[in-house]
């Protein structure tokens, strides 16, 4: 939570404006590596595609029924 707690309301908003520069800056004041806040990026962005893939595949009950 350091990370998120480091960056600006707008880069909350929109992980999409978080350049180089950016992840420096939040890596410097969260205390983490730059790779470390790339790789929460990372985890973020798929956790996102795979919510909006169970959204459009009928919600979580039908992923769920097919997963198990």
């Amino acid at each position: 939570t350091s990370i998120i707690d480091s960056m600006t309301f707008e880069e909350r908003q929109n992980h999409l404006i978080i350049d180089a520069s950016r992840r420096r800056r939040i890596a410097a004041g969260s205390g983490r590596t730059v790779n470390d806040v790339q790789q929460m990026l990372k985890n973020f962005t798929d956790c996102s595609k795979m919510l909006k893939s169970i959204n459009r595949k009928g919600g979580l009950e039908n992923f769920l029924r097919n997963f198990l």
